[in-house]
Protein backbone atom coordinates (compact mmCIF):
# COMPACT_ATOMS: atom_id res chain seq x y z
CA UNK A 1 0.00 0.00 0.00
CA UNK A 2 1.81 3.05 -1.38
CA UNK A 3 0.68 6.29 0.59
CA UNK A 4 3.30 8.54 -1.17
CA UNK A 5 2.43 8.52 -5.04
CA UNK A 6 5.72 9.98 -6.69
CA UNK A 7 8.16 9.08 -9.29
CA UNK A 8 10.91 6.80 -8.89
CA UNK A 9 13.41 10.07 -8.85
CA UNK A 10 14.69 10.31 -5.47
CA UNK A 11 17.01 12.38 -4.31
CA UNK A 12 19.52 11.59 -0.64
CA UNK A 13 21.43 14.75 -0.09
CA UNK A 14 24.36 14.67 1.63
CA UNK A 15 24.62 18.50 3.14
CA UNK A 16 22.56 21.12 4.45
CA UNK A 17 23.31 23.14 0.68
CA UNK A 18 22.76 20.40 -1.12
CA UNK A 19 19.10 20.00 0.61
CA UNK A 20 18.71 24.39 0.24
CA UNK A 21 19.45 24.13 -3.65
CA UNK A 22 17.40 20.86 -4.53
CA UNK A 23 14.58 22.59 -2.90
CA UNK A 24 14.99 26.05 -4.15
CA UNK A 25 15.34 24.68 -7.87
CA UNK A 26 12.23 22.58 -7.31
CA UNK A 27 10.64 25.79 -6.14
CA UNK A 28 11.65 27.73 -9.21
CA UNK A 29 10.22 25.21 -11.71
CA UNK A 30 6.97 24.16 -9.45
CA UNK A 31 8.33 20.87 -8.63
CA UNK A 32 6.61 18.90 -5.93
CA UNK A 33 8.86 17.05 -3.33
CA UNK A 34 7.75 14.57 -1.04
CA UNK A 35 9.75 14.92 1.91
CA UNK A 36 11.26 11.41 3.99
CA UNK A 37 13.75 10.59 5.94
CA UNK A 38 14.24 6.59 5.11
CA UNK A 39 10.73 6.07 4.16
CA UNK A 40 9.88 3.38 6.83
CA UNK A 41 6.39 5.15 7.42
CA UNK A 42 5.01 5.97 4.13
CA UNK A 43 1.17 5.49 5.12
CA UNK A 44 1.58 8.08 7.90
CA UNK A 45 -0.74 11.45 7.03
CA UNK A 46 -2.58 11.59 3.76
CA UNK A 47 -0.86 10.75 0.26
CA UNK A 48 1.43 12.90 -1.26
CA UNK A 49 1.77 13.39 -4.94
CA UNK A 50 4.75 14.49 -5.97
CA UNK A 51 7.23 14.82 -8.98
CA UNK A 52 10.21 13.53 -6.83
CA UNK A 53 11.29 12.45 -3.19
CA UNK A 54 13.78 14.59 -1.45
CA UNK A 55 15.05 11.60 1.13
CA UNK A 56 16.92 13.30 4.11
CA UNK A 57 18.33 10.01 5.68
CA UNK A 58 22.02 10.66 4.39
CA UNK A 59 22.19 13.77 7.34
CA UNK A 60 23.24 11.19 9.83
CA UNK A 61 25.75 13.21 11.83
CA UNK A 62 26.29 14.05 14.85
CA UNK A 63 27.10 17.64 15.45
CA UNK A 64 27.74 17.71 19.06
CA UNK A 65 27.02 15.90 22.17
CA UNK A 66 27.65 17.18 26.25
CA UNK A 67 26.71 14.66 28.42
CA UNK A 68 27.35 17.10 31.06
CA UNK A 69 24.51 19.26 29.68
CA UNK A 70 22.29 16.79 28.40
CA UNK A 71 22.36 18.37 25.02
CA UNK A 72 22.82 16.56 21.82
CA UNK A 73 22.40 18.01 18.21
CA UNK A 74 22.64 15.44 15.60
CA UNK A 75 21.48 15.23 11.46
CA UNK A 76 17.95 14.45 10.72
CA UNK A 77 19.18 11.49 9.15
CA UNK A 78 20.39 9.48 12.40
CA UNK A 79 18.72 6.27 12.81
CA UNK A 80 16.80 6.33 16.79
CA UNK A 81 18.72 2.96 17.36
CA UNK A 82 22.08 4.91 16.52
CA UNK A 83 21.22 7.67 18.69
CA UNK A 84 19.85 6.09 21.40
CA UNK A 85 23.16 3.45 21.26
CA UNK A 86 25.53 6.51 21.55
CA UNK A 87 23.13 7.58 24.19
CA UNK A 88 22.94 4.68 26.54
CA UNK A 89 26.78 4.29 26.26
CA UNK A 90 26.74 7.42 28.51
CA UNK A 91 23.51 6.34 30.64
CA UNK A 92 21.01 8.59 28.85
CA UNK A 93 18.54 8.84 26.77
CA UNK A 94 15.30 9.72 24.56
CA UNK A 95 12.59 10.62 27.13
CA UNK A 96 9.61 11.09 25.36
CA UNK A 97 10.37 7.69 24.10
CA UNK A 98 8.87 7.67 20.00
CA UNK A 99 7.93 4.71 18.50
CA UNK A 100 8.45 3.57 15.20
CA UNK A 101 5.18 1.90 13.67
CA UNK A 102 7.33 0.72 11.13
CA UNK A 103 5.32 -2.78 11.49
CA UNK A 104 2.38 -1.37 10.50
CA UNK A 105 3.65 -0.28 6.99
CA UNK A 106 6.37 -3.52 6.35
CA UNK A 107 9.59 -1.64 6.39
CA UNK A 108 12.65 -2.09 8.99
CA UNK A 109 12.12 0.39 12.54
CA UNK A 110 15.85 0.53 12.44
CA UNK A 111 15.92 2.73 9.90
CA UNK A 112 13.59 5.07 11.47
CA UNK A 113 15.31 8.65 11.71
CA UNK A 114 15.29 11.34 14.62
CA UNK A 115 13.98 13.81 11.80
CA UNK A 116 10.85 11.51 11.55
CA UNK A 117 9.90 11.31 15.30
CA UNK A 118 10.31 15.29 15.30
CA UNK A 119 8.79 15.74 12.21
CA UNK A 120 5.36 13.37 13.57
CA UNK A 121 6.04 14.55 16.71
CA UNK A 122 5.08 10.90 18.17
CA UNK A 123 5.55 9.79 21.43
CA UNK A 124 5.46 6.95 22.99
CA UNK A 125 3.90 5.42 26.65
CA UNK A 126 6.14 7.61 29.08
CA UNK A 127 4.74 11.00 28.07
CA UNK A 128 3.09 11.08 31.29
CA UNK A 129 6.27 11.11 33.59
CA UNK A 130 8.13 12.86 30.90
CA UNK A 131 6.77 14.70 28.48
CA UNK A 132 6.34 14.67 24.62
CA UNK A 133 8.86 15.12 21.72
CA UNK A 134 8.08 18.99 21.67
CA UNK A 135 8.73 19.08 25.50
CA UNK A 136 12.31 18.25 25.05
CA UNK A 137 13.37 19.35 21.07
CA UNK A 138 15.59 22.62 22.20
CA UNK A 139 16.41 23.63 18.19
CA UNK A 140 16.40 22.66 14.71
CA UNK A 141 17.51 23.80 11.70
CA UNK A 142 16.10 22.99 8.09
CA UNK A 143 15.07 24.43 4.99
CA UNK A 144 11.65 26.09 3.90
CA UNK A 145 10.23 25.70 0.58
CA UNK A 146 11.66 28.79 -1.28
CA UNK A 147 14.90 27.05 -0.59
CA UNK A 148 16.71 29.38 2.46
CA UNK A 149 18.12 27.30 5.67
CA UNK A 150 16.90 28.61 9.12
CA UNK A 151 17.84 27.98 12.33
CA UNK A 152 15.24 28.25 15.42
CA UNK A 153 15.97 27.65 19.25
CA UNK A 154 19.61 26.87 20.88
CA UNK A 155 21.12 24.32 23.10
CA UNK A 156 18.91 25.73 26.41
CA UNK A 157 15.52 26.60 26.54
CA UNK A 158 16.57 30.30 27.40
CA UNK A 159 17.46 30.72 23.87
CA UNK A 160 14.17 30.54 22.49
CA UNK A 161 12.70 34.16 22.50
CA UNK A 162 9.77 35.67 20.34
CA UNK A 163 8.19 32.98 18.17
CA UNK A 164 9.43 29.36 19.07
CA UNK A 165 9.07 27.81 15.07
CA UNK A 166 11.42 24.92 16.89
CA UNK A 167 7.74 23.92 18.38
CA UNK A 168 5.95 25.27 15.42
CA UNK A 169 7.90 23.22 12.87
CA UNK A 170 7.79 19.62 15.18
CA UNK A 171 4.65 17.69 14.00
CA UNK A 172 4.21 19.53 11.07
CA UNK A 173 5.14 15.95 8.96
CA UNK A 174 7.35 17.80 6.59
CA UNK A 175 4.94 20.75 5.22
CA UNK A 176 6.31 23.73 6.47
CA UNK A 177 9.99 22.69 6.25
CA UNK A 178 12.90 20.01 5.14
CA UNK A 179 14.43 19.63 8.67
CA UNK A 180 18.38 18.57 8.51
CA UNK A 181 19.17 18.89 12.07
CA UNK A 182 17.87 19.34 15.55
CA UNK A 183 18.87 19.61 18.91
CA UNK A 184 17.50 17.69 22.20
CA UNK A 185 17.34 17.97 25.59
CA UNK A 186 17.91 14.34 27.15
CA UNK A 187 17.76 12.54 30.49
CA UNK A 188 19.46 10.03 32.61
CA UNK A 189 18.13 7.08 32.14
CA UNK A 190 16.24 5.37 34.94
CA UNK A 191 18.18 3.00 36.79
CA UNK A 192 15.42 0.64 37.78
CA UNK A 193 12.45 -0.16 35.88
CA UNK A 194 9.80 -2.96 36.42
CA UNK A 195 6.42 -3.87 35.22
CA UNK A 196 3.11 -5.18 37.23
CA UNK A 197 1.26 -7.38 35.11
CA UNK A 198 -2.24 -8.12 36.52
CA UNK A 199 -5.84 -9.83 34.94
CA UNK A 200 -8.15 -7.20 33.67
CA UNK A 201 -11.21 -6.71 34.79
CA UNK A 202 -13.90 -4.64 33.36
CA UNK A 203 -13.37 -1.57 31.78
CA UNK A 204 -14.68 0.29 34.52
CA UNK A 205 -12.58 -1.08 37.24
CA UNK A 206 -9.36 -0.82 35.36
CA UNK A 207 -10.06 2.65 34.47
CA UNK A 208 -11.32 3.16 38.13
CA UNK A 209 -7.61 1.53 39.29
CA UNK A 210 -5.42 3.71 36.89
CA UNK A 211 -7.04 6.69 38.30
CA UNK A 212 -6.12 5.83 41.99
CA UNK A 213 -2.56 5.16 40.86
CA UNK A 214 -2.26 8.23 38.99
CA UNK A 215 -3.27 9.73 42.19
CA UNK A 216 -0.41 8.57 43.96
CA UNK A 217 2.95 10.36 44.29
CA UNK A 218 4.92 7.41 42.06
CA UNK A 219 7.29 7.31 39.25
CA UNK A 220 4.84 5.47 37.16
CA UNK A 221 6.00 5.58 33.57
CA UNK A 222 3.16 3.84 31.72
CA UNK A 223 -0.43 2.55 32.22
CA UNK A 224 -2.02 0.03 29.92
CA UNK A 225 -4.96 -2.28 29.48
CA UNK A 226 -3.93 -4.71 26.37
CA UNK A 227 -4.61 -8.27 24.92
CA UNK A 228 -1.31 -10.69 25.45
CA UNK A 229 -0.42 -13.42 23.25
CA UNK A 230 -2.48 -15.67 24.46
CA UNK A 231 -5.72 -13.35 23.89
CA UNK A 232 -6.09 -12.51 27.78
CA UNK A 233 -6.77 -8.92 28.14
CA UNK A 234 -4.09 -7.51 31.44
CA UNK A 235 -3.41 -4.40 33.01
CA UNK A 236 0.53 -3.13 32.64
CA UNK A 237 1.63 -0.76 35.31
CA UNK A 238 5.21 0.56 34.25
CA UNK A 239 7.45 2.00 37.51
CA UNK A 240 11.03 3.49 37.08
CA UNK A 241 13.60 5.47 38.34
CA UNK A 242 16.19 5.06 41.26
CA UNK A 243 16.36 1.15 42.77
CA UNK A 244 15.27 2.78 46.24
CA UNK A 245 12.61 4.09 44.41
CA UNK A 246 11.36 1.68 42.24
CA UNK A 247 11.53 -0.75 45.39
CA UNK A 248 9.23 1.37 48.02
CA UNK A 249 6.98 2.25 44.59
CA UNK A 250 6.18 -1.41 44.33
CA UNK A 251 5.37 -1.96 48.13
CA UNK A 252 3.03 0.24 47.58
CA UNK A 253 1.26 -0.84 44.18
CA UNK A 254 1.25 -4.59 45.61
CA UNK A 255 -0.75 -3.03 48.68
CA UNK A 256 -3.11 -1.29 46.49
CA UNK A 257 -2.98 -4.58 43.97
CA UNK A 258 -3.80 -7.07 46.57
CA UNK A 259 -7.69 -6.14 46.36
CA UNK A 260 -7.20 -7.91 42.51
CA UNK A 261 -5.36 -11.03 43.25
CA UNK A 262 -1.65 -9.59 42.97
CA UNK A 263 0.40 -8.63 40.11
CA UNK A 264 3.29 -10.20 38.41
CA UNK A 265 6.41 -8.61 38.16
CA UNK A 266 8.56 -8.02 35.20
CA UNK A 267 12.05 -6.62 36.15
CA UNK A 268 14.58 -4.75 33.91
CA UNK A 269 14.91 -6.65 30.15
CA UNK A 270 11.56 -8.09 30.44
CA UNK A 271 9.53 -5.26 31.17
CA UNK A 272 11.30 -3.02 28.45
CA UNK A 273 10.59 -6.03 26.21
CA UNK A 274 6.46 -5.80 27.17
CA UNK A 275 6.37 -1.55 26.98
CA UNK A 276 8.49 -1.99 23.51
CA UNK A 277 5.52 -3.85 22.03
CA UNK A 278 2.89 -1.51 23.52
CA UNK A 279 4.82 1.21 22.25
CA UNK A 280 5.01 -0.16 18.50
CA UNK A 281 1.14 -1.71 18.81
CA UNK A 282 2.21 -5.07 18.29
CA UNK A 283 -0.34 -5.71 21.39
CA UNK A 284 -3.18 -4.41 18.79
CA UNK A 285 -2.62 -7.49 16.45
CA UNK A 286 -3.69 -5.31 13.02
CA UNK A 287 -4.22 -7.17 9.70
CA UNK A 288 -3.48 -6.66 7.08
CA UNK A 289 -7.11 -5.61 5.76
CA UNK A 290 -7.79 -3.18 9.01
CA UNK A 291 -7.87 0.55 9.01
CA UNK A 292 -5.57 1.15 12.45
CA UNK A 293 -7.11 4.49 14.35
CA UNK A 294 -5.27 6.54 17.73
CA UNK A 295 -8.27 8.34 19.58
CA UNK A 296 -6.72 11.17 22.27
CA UNK A 297 -9.37 11.67 24.31
CA UNK A 298 -9.69 12.67 28.29
CA UNK A 299 -8.63 9.71 30.16
CA UNK A 300 -12.08 9.89 32.01
CA UNK A 301 -14.30 9.18 28.73
CA UNK A 302 -12.33 6.25 27.69
CA UNK A 303 -14.77 3.76 29.21
CA UNK A 304 -18.03 5.36 27.74
CA UNK A 305 -16.54 6.13 24.33
CA UNK A 306 -15.21 2.34 23.75
CA UNK A 307 -18.45 0.27 25.14
CA UNK A 308 -20.17 3.05 22.46
CA UNK A 309 -18.01 2.67 19.33
CA UNK A 310 -17.88 -1.54 20.24
CA UNK A 311 -21.91 -1.44 20.18
CA UNK A 312 -21.69 0.38 17.31
CA UNK A 313 -19.47 -2.03 15.49
CA UNK A 314 -16.81 0.49 14.59
CA UNK A 315 -13.75 -1.35 16.94
CA UNK A 316 -12.51 -4.76 16.41
CA UNK A 317 -9.96 -4.46 18.49
CA UNK A 318 -8.23 -2.14 20.84
CA UNK A 319 -6.01 -1.49 23.90
CA UNK A 320 -5.73 1.54 25.92
CA UNK A 321 -2.43 3.70 26.55
CA UNK A 322 -4.42 5.01 29.32
CA UNK A 323 -1.92 7.29 31.16
CA UNK A 324 -1.45 9.35 27.06
CA UNK A 325 -5.18 9.45 27.01
CA UNK A 326 -5.09 7.21 24.04
CA UNK A 327 -7.10 4.55 22.14
CA UNK A 328 -5.84 2.38 20.29
CA UNK A 329 -7.85 0.15 17.75
CA UNK A 330 -8.45 -1.51 14.48
CA UNK A 331 -11.50 -1.12 12.52
CA UNK A 332 -12.47 -3.91 9.84
CA UNK A 333 -12.34 -2.17 6.58
CA UNK A 334 -16.31 -3.37 5.07
CA UNK A 335 -18.15 0.20 5.38
CA UNK A 336 -15.27 2.61 5.32
CA UNK A 337 -17.81 5.28 4.22
CA UNK A 338 -19.69 4.69 6.88
CA UNK A 339 -17.76 3.36 9.86
CA UNK A 340 -15.00 6.27 9.31
CA UNK A 341 -17.70 9.11 9.81
CA UNK A 342 -19.51 7.39 12.47
CA UNK A 343 -16.17 6.82 14.46
CA UNK A 344 -15.11 10.17 14.13
CA UNK A 345 -18.34 11.89 15.05
CA UNK A 346 -18.50 9.29 18.45
CA UNK A 347 -15.14 11.08 19.10
CA UNK A 348 -15.82 14.79 18.82
CA UNK A 349 -19.06 14.43 20.65
CA UNK A 350 -16.12 13.69 23.98
CA UNK A 351 -13.67 15.67 22.60
CA UNK A 352 -11.64 13.44 21.28
CA UNK A 353 -9.80 13.32 17.78
CA UNK A 354 -9.52 10.14 16.30
CA UNK A 355 -6.43 10.03 13.92
CA UNK A 356 -5.72 7.03 10.76
CA UNK A 357 -2.73 5.32 11.62
CA UNK A 358 -3.33 3.23 8.36
CA UNK A 359 -5.70 2.76 6.30
CA UNK A 360 -6.07 2.39 2.44
CA UNK A 361 -5.42 5.08 -0.02
CA UNK A 362 -8.77 5.77 -1.31
CA UNK A 363 -10.35 5.76 2.11
CA UNK A 364 -7.34 8.73 3.44
CA UNK A 365 -7.75 10.54 0.39
CA UNK A 366 -11.37 10.89 0.87
CA UNK A 367 -11.44 11.51 4.45
CA UNK A 368 -8.32 12.28 5.43
CA UNK A 369 -5.73 10.79 8.31
CA UNK A 370 -6.54 13.46 10.23
CA UNK A 371 -9.54 14.82 11.81
CA UNK A 372 -11.03 17.92 10.21
CA UNK A 373 -10.51 20.88 12.07
CA UNK A 374 -12.34 24.50 12.33
CA UNK A 375 -12.60 27.05 9.40
CA UNK A 376 -10.37 29.33 12.00
CA UNK A 377 -7.44 27.01 12.79
CA UNK A 378 -7.41 25.43 9.23
CA UNK A 379 -7.46 29.16 7.70
CA UNK A 380 -4.41 29.84 10.06
CA UNK A 381 -2.73 26.74 9.17
CA UNK A 382 -2.28 27.28 5.59
CA UNK A 383 -1.15 30.93 6.37
CA UNK A 384 1.48 29.28 8.44
CA UNK A 385 2.17 27.13 5.44
CA UNK A 386 2.38 30.20 2.86
CA UNK A 387 4.46 31.86 5.01
CA UNK A 388 7.20 29.07 5.00
CA UNK A 389 6.14 27.38 1.24
CA UNK A 390 4.67 29.74 -0.78
CA UNK A 391 4.73 27.82 -3.42
CA UNK A 392 3.11 24.43 -1.56
CA UNK A 393 5.98 22.04 -2.89
CA UNK A 394 6.62 20.72 0.27
CA UNK A 395 4.81 16.94 1.30
CA UNK A 396 1.46 18.65 -0.34
CA UNK A 397 -1.53 17.50 1.37
CA UNK A 398 0.37 15.56 3.93
CA UNK A 399 -1.77 16.73 6.91
CA UNK A 400 -4.68 18.66 5.64
CA UNK A 401 -7.20 17.75 2.34
CA UNK A 402 -8.92 20.01 0.34
CA UNK A 403 -12.50 20.78 1.51
CA UNK A 404 -13.85 19.22 -1.69
CA UNK A 405 -11.77 16.02 -1.02
CA UNK A 406 -13.15 15.19 2.78
CA UNK A 407 -16.09 13.16 3.03
CA UNK A 408 -19.25 13.92 4.29
CA UNK A 409 -21.57 12.93 6.41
Amino acid sequence: MTQTQADTTIQRPATVQDVADIIMDAAQAGCRLAITGNGTRPGLGNPVTAAGTLSLGGLDKIDFYDPDDLVIRAGAGITLDELEAILLAKGQYLPFEPPRYAALYGTDPRRCTLGGAVATALSGPRRILSGAVRDFVLGVEGVNGQGDVFKAGGRTMKNVTGYDLAKLVTGSHGTLAALTSVTIKVLPAPRAEISLVLPAAGLAEDTALFSAIRALPLGVGGLARRMNDGGTCEVVIRVEGTQPGVAGNRQVLEGLLQKRGGAHVLVQEESQAQWADIRELACLHPRADELVWRVNLPATAVTEFVARAREAGCINRFFIDWAGGVVFSTMRGVQPEVDVLRYRKMAESIGAKATMLRAPCAVLTRFGAFPPTSSGVAALAARTRAAFDPAGILNPGRMSLQPQEQGHA
